[in-house]
Formats: structure tokens, sequence, C-alpha cells
């Protein structure tokens, strides 16, 4: 007969935080637990279903898989004198254009960049003139159809950048910040202390996340205090409770609190345990984890999105090279995309130093057939147009130099060449880009995205230059924008907080926080693989042949800068008309 020595009984509250404490009687069996080892016996009794939960939760290899509904609208006109894009396009203006042609016909063509030109797999590789010879802007090679466009990658979240320089303008008022990530959220005053009202109103130009009753560390102080109470959000705009926070109007004397003063704040939990519970804000930085070759994109079978593509027959008397042929400007296509390498997270540690639990599809604009300028990067606080123009934050000169995405060049193959075009080059396996901006508190463990990151592209005005929605600055054109990382979770944190001390609590994982004030360890707990909560919180994918199989869906969105698609518009609502009927 064996006992186990080392067999110990511990609390279920010592162990998990919502675990009960009951009574539990260990009943030691007098039964035979050892025998002979017989030579050549290998009989074994083996619960298949153990052996699949154990093997699950083991594994670190994972093949995601994402179906992408493209959803793009074509919304800019331009004119081009070069031949190969002259003779391409969705013509706008085709009756004028064919006219004066007839009286010089080196004028440029007004129209829309086909639909081709933005789609995630080209289709347009038997074209003589453009993509096949005689005299064409280069020659198609069909297994590089699914990258000429666009690239796809799998990354994740490996670091912080506190660092990153941010820029932002009130649409409103025009007032512009310019800070660091570690700084916090921008405000500006717009109910101050000079007005005399009950309470002081603070507008951020994105989503502040705070709550009633949580605290602000402002980046200015009053008579030495610089943390208050939050004791509303919102005004009368509709929505405006996720731009807006209120203090409470005491008495403030002096300017510190007058309307139109700016600043930046940090969330704050608690007033008694500032320095444990304040919140860091920071911007995301992702390390690719695959190259371009292991994509594997393909149309999503007989699938399409819910708008119907846009196409009309071009007669050959209304085209320059008078050859009448079909042209595309809007499509519907979904694809599923998948990669032919394991990604294997093995030792990996996300920007919070905690284990995995979110990968990412980075999909990068390539632009190689020239049409477009290098990639710019912005947050989607510098949407919003100002003055009916896009943000400074966009032009060439400040953030070109910050997308960390190479730019490679070439010349046309016509005859004599034409160039230079310019196109994003791929990424390597290892490549650092950036992601979104965030809010951590390291007291309750939890990450918010504040923004998005968004990439945006504009024409290059030699080749094709803007004829409608332009604006009076050349190197900061209206463009067309889109959202890089999309998300595939593949394991979830629990959603409670679990708390104790290291050498009473088994199991307090190296990524959890020390409090100091409690003098007590805070973490939450990552689920197994398979289980989801009473709130549905949890992953359950397929797993075979020793691999997670996680798949996602996604709406992936071109949007074109200007429309009140993604931007943040605070309405006011209307005061009730007020007459002698009440």
């Amino acid at each position: 007969m064996g006992i186990d020595n080392e067999t110990r009984i511990i609390l279920g509250s010592l162990r998990n935080k919502v675990s009960p404490n009951v009574d539990m009687l260990s009943n030691i069996t007098l039964e035979q637990t050892q025998r002979e080892n017989i030579e050549f016996d290998r009989t074994a009794d083996v619960n298949l279903q153990q052996l699949y939960i154990n093997e699950r939760e083991a594994s670190q290899i994972f093949r995601p898989t994402c179906k992408f509904s493209f959803i793009f609208k074509n919304n800019y006109v331009g004119s081009t004198n070069y031949t190969p894009f002259k003779n391409n396009m969705f013509y706008a203006n085709a009756i004028q254009n064919a006219v004066t042609a007839t009286v010089n016909p080196n004028l440029p063509w007004d129209g829309y960049p086909q639909y081709f030109e933005f789609d995630f797999i080209r289709t347009d590789n038997n074209n003589p003139g453009y993509t096949q010879p005689p005299n064409n802007h280069l020659t198609f090679v069909n297994k590089s159809a699914t990258t000429y466009n666009w690239t796809h990658y799998m990354s994740y979240a490996y670091d912080n950048n506190p660092n990153k320089q941010l820029e932002a303008v009130d649409q409103q008022t025009t007032t512009s910040w310019s800070w660091v990530a570690s700084d916090g959220i921008p405000f500006i005053i717009v109910v101050g202390s000079n007005d005399n009202t009950r309470v002081i109103s603070f507008r951020c130009v994105m989503p502040h996340g705070l709550n009633i009753g949580d605290y602000v560390y402002l980046s200015f102080d009053y008579f030495g205090d610089q943390l208050f109470l939050v004791s509303s959000l919102g005004d009368t705009g509709f929505g405006s409770e996720e731009y807006i926070f209120n203090i409470d109007n005491i008495g403030y004397i002096g300017t510190t609190f007058n309307q139109g003063v700016t600043g930046t704040f940090k969330k704050v939990l608690d007033d008694a345990n500032s320095g444990e519970t304040m919140s860091t804000y920071y911007v995301r930085r992702h390390k690719i984890l695959t190259s371009s070759d292991n994509a594997v994109l393909v149309k999503a079978g007989f699938e399409q999105n819910i708008f119907t593509s846009k196409s009309k027959l071009e007669p050959a008397v209304l085209t320059p090279n008078n050859l009448v042929r079909t042209s595309v400007k809007e499509g519907n296509q979904s694809y599923t995309l998948t990669f032919n390498s394991d990604i294997d997270i093995t030792g990996l540690i996300d920007n919070q130093k905690r284990p995995l639990s979110e990968l990412y599809f980075t999909t990068i604009w390539k632009g190689y057939f020239g049409w477009t300028n290098p990639l710019k990067e912005g947050f989607t606080f510098n949407l919003p147009l100002v003055n009916n123009e896009p943000s400074p934050w966009w032009d060439i000169n400040n953030v070109s130099s910050d997308a960390n995405l190479p730019i490679g060049i070439y010349f046309s193959q016509t005859t004599p060449p034409v160039g230079p075009f310019v196109y994003n080059e791929n990424l390597q396996i290892g490549d650092i880009v950036d992601g979104d901006y965030c809010e951590f508190n390291a007291y309750n463990q939890e990450e918010r995205v504040i923004s998005n990151i968004l990439h945006k592209f504009t024409f290059n005005p030699t080749y094709f230059n803007l004829t409608g929605n332009t604006t009076s600055n050349n190197t900061n054109q209206l463009g067309y924008y889109y959202q890089p990382h999309k998300t595939v979770v593949i394991r979830r944190f629990s959603d409670y907080i679990e708390e104790g001390d290291a050498q009473l609590i088994v199991g307090v994982p190296d990524y959890s926080f020390y409090s100091n004030l409690s003098n007590s360890f805070r973490w939450r707990d990552l689920y197994p693989f398979g289980y989801i909560d009473a709130s549905g919180i949890g992953v359950d994918f397929p797993f075979i042949n020793g691999k997670h199989y996680p798949f996602v869906e996604n709406i992936f969105r071109l949007i074109p800068e200007g429309s009140q698609i993604g931007n943040q518009f605070i309405n006011e609502i209307a005061e009730p008309t007020i007459d002698e009927c009440e």
C-alpha cells in the first residue's frame, strides 16, 4: 500500500478568488497501489478525453484563418496623361475628353482608378499596353497577383513605446496639442470656472475611458493639487459621455480652470493609492511573425459582400486608345487568408510581459503599380478634417519617416522608361511596426485601446492628379485610410482579479502585479483552451494534429478621407421650442 506524503489540502479561497471554502475529506483506501513490473507488459489504460485536453493545453502552435470582406468606396476623380494609366481608367468625363482629344490627343483624361488597383487580388494580368507588352507599364507576374496591391502578415504586440510623438487638432475650436504618448489624454476645458456653473467640463479628442468616481491626474496643479474626482460624464450632446468628463466647481478661483485651458490627464482609480492605480499610456509595437510569401490569399468561394459591384462599357469612341472595354469602379468580393507556415508562440510574451492572448492579421498597402505615394501613419483622432482639409498631422514631412515601412522605387517598361514609381516594400520576419494607442492599468490588469492606428495613402500627382476633393496644400492631400491590424484572440484572461500572498496561494503567475499597499499580488488567470465562463469569455476553436485553428471574420474597409465613417462627431441636441403654448 502507498500513502502520498506530499498531499496538501488548501482552502478554496486561497486557491482561486471565486472558489468557496468547503469541508473536504481525503479518504485513504486500503488497496494495493503497487505491483511488480512484468517485463514486456505494455498494457495501459488511456483516458482519451484527458489526453486531448492535455495536448491541447500544451500546444503553442497556431494556424489562424481570417475571412476578409473588402469594402471600398472609389471616391476620387483625377486626371492623367501617362498613357498606360490613361487607357485603363473608369472614365468620369469621357465625352468632353474625347472631344478635346480630337484637337490635342496629348491632353489628360479624367476618371477613377479601376477597382483592381485597390483589390486584394489583381485580375488584369492580360492587358496589352498596361500589364503585358507592347510598351506596357510593367509585365504582370501571375504568382504576384495577391501581392501587387497588399501584403499580409501575422504579428503580435511585443513592446510599448511611451515616447511616441503625437499630435491632434480639436475640430470645433482648431486647438492643437503636441504631446508624447506617456503624457496621457489631451483635453480642452469647454465650460470653465469663469462661466460660474456647477461643473467644469473637459472635452477630449478621443474616448477618455473614465467612469464616475474615478480620478484624473492633470498635467497642471491647483495650489499643489493635481488629483480631481470625476463627478459626471457628458453634456447635452449625443454620445458626449465618451469624450466629456466633469468635475464639480467648488468655487475655484484664478485662471487655472478657465474655458479654453488645455492639458493632458491620466486616469487614477483610487486617490488613496494614486501611485499604483494610475494608468500608463503608450503606443504598442508589433513584431512581424511571417513573411509575405507565407500568406495564402484566395477568394472566399462564391461569397460577396452586401454592396453591389459597379461597372460599365467604355465605347471605343470614348476611350483614348479607341478600344472598347469594360471598366470596373467598385467590387464586392470576399477573401480567405491563411498561412502556409506554423505560428509557434513558444517563449513569446506580449507588450505587458504576459503570455500571448492575441495575434494580429497585419495588412499593409504595397501600391506596386505606382498610383500612390508612400504610406503615412496616424490614429483615429487624426481623422476629422480641419477647415475642410486633412489634419496637419498627415503632412508628408511630418510622418513619412515615422511609418517604419521601407520604400522602393522602379521605372516603367515603356519606351522611354518613365518614373520613378514608389511602393512600400515587403516586411521581413522580425520587423517592427507601430500599433494602437493604448492605456494600461496595472492595478486592475486591464488594457484599453484608446485610438486605433491607421495607415493612409495619397495619389502621386505626377501621374494622377486629383481634379475633385483637392486641398490647398499639395503635401497634405486627401486620400484613403485603413486599419492595418485585425485581432485574433487565442486565449482569454478572466474577468475578475485574483489576489493573494505568493507564499499562501498556489500558482501565482510571474506576470502578476505586486501591490505595496495591500502587500499582495494581483493578476488575472489565463483561461484554458475550450473553457468559456458564464459571461461568455473564453475561446474554443478546433485543435487537430497538435495545432490550434482559430478563425475570425473581419470587414476590411478602405475609406476615403473626409467621409463620416469612423469619424467622431458630437452633435448638439437642440433645445426644445418654448412658446405661449407651453
